[in-house]
């Protein structure tokens, strides 16, 4: 059945609700612009109190930090739009990471490299197959893929890490080298946000994706082949986190079979709070990159402050609770999941 974009945009939009009745200017403007005036006000606050925090250096650092979250929580972006969770990504990570280090002795780092990405796709396809043809709730199969890669992970490593040869200077200079004043890697993830973004926004792959997160049936009955979709999610979403193990392997020379969980947190964090942004009320790459910097900035000033670290903690959980009210509070609407 043949699919127009007239029959795209209708199902994209059938699930949203009518908001009914005039809004006020300040209404329209807090929920536009409100989260980006907290980054900026958040910001200045750190700037007063510190001397060091509104450097060029604290800047790239800052950027430099959340590299391999940010991957991770763009890829996750993905899965929430269309609809369900994707808990094995903080693992995926690891395994891309181990795969990396596994293979470059043996068949180079490039190739080490293609096994890894490969490897990360097939997590997301397994997970995509299991969540639509398995008809498996999406919390139950990507929780336990993410026992069964943390088993994997300690079994292909014994427990230890493996280390990444000095000689192997071509693969470290993607996550240690420099070009100019910007470090590689941070070129790597604008790269792949742009790409990202132009993937969600400006190709069928957003628009269908979009609207089998908004509504299945209606895309169903639009033609679109919802499964398809919502299985890509998943594979978009692994690559994405297989592509954050790579350069992780790369700035630590060295794979360790456990201690990435915490992206997982981090990448749920920043997609809820990134729906708040530009009015948007709903999961969106842009708004993800946003929270990624702003639940690191927060860590950075929060550091130079000498709050200690258990209060990241507590902070990222409470900007998730917090992210999720507002959103529902100023769109008057939840971000519906299907295939949870």
């Amino acid at each position: 059945m043949a699919v127009t974009s007239t029959d795209t945009k209708t199902a994209a939009v059938a699930a949203k609700p009518a908001t009914g009745g005039t809004e006020s200017l300040g209404l329209r403007l807090l929920r536009r612009w409100g989260t980006i005036a907290i980054i900026v006000l958040v910001g200045v606050g750190f700037s007063v109190s510190s001397p060091w925090f509104f450097t060029v250096s604290n800047f790239n650092n800052i950027l430099f930090s959340m590299i391999v979250s940010c991957l991770v929580s763009m890829g996750l972006t993905y899965v929430v739009i269309a609809g369900s969770f994707d808990l094995s990504i903080g693992l995926t990570v690891t395994t891309a990471s181990i795969v990396t280090a596994y293979l470059i002795p043996v068949v180079g780092p490039w190739v080490a490299i293609l096994g890894a990405l490969a490897s990360a796709v097939v997590v997301g396809l397994l997970n995509g197959l299991l969540v639509t043809y398995g008809r498996l709730s999406g919390i139950v199969v990507t929780l336990g893929m993410m026992f069964v890669l943390g088993g994997l992970n300690i079994f292909l490593t014994n427990g230890y890490q493996i280390a990444v040869p000095y000689t192997e200077t071509a693969f470290l200079f993607i996550g240690q080298g420099t070009i100019g004043p910007v470090a590689v890697p941070v070129i790597v993830l604008l790269c792949v946000f742009l790409l990202a973004h132009l993937l969600a926004t400006k190709t069928k792959v957003g628009h269908y994706i979009t609207a089998v997160g908004d509504n299945p049936m209606a895309a169903f009955y639009s033609g679109i082949k919802v499964y398809h979709w919502v299985i890509l999610s998943f594979i978009l979403s692994s690559l994405m986190s297989g592509i954050g193990g790579v350069i992780l392997t790369s700035i630590s020379t060295s794979a360790q079979p456990s201690g990435n969980s915490n992206y997982l947190l981090e990448a749920f964090a920043a997609v809820f709070l990134g729906a708040t942004t530009l009015g948007k009320g709903k999961p969106h790459v842009l708004g993800t990159l946003l929270g990624v910097f702003f639940l690191y900035m927060v860590s950075a000033g929060m550091s130079m402050m000498g709050f200690p670290f258990a209060m990241r903690q507590l902070f990222i959980g409470l900007v998730l609770i917090l992210a999720v009210g507002a959103n529902a509070l100023l769109n008057r609407e939840e971000i519906h999941l299907k295939f949870i």
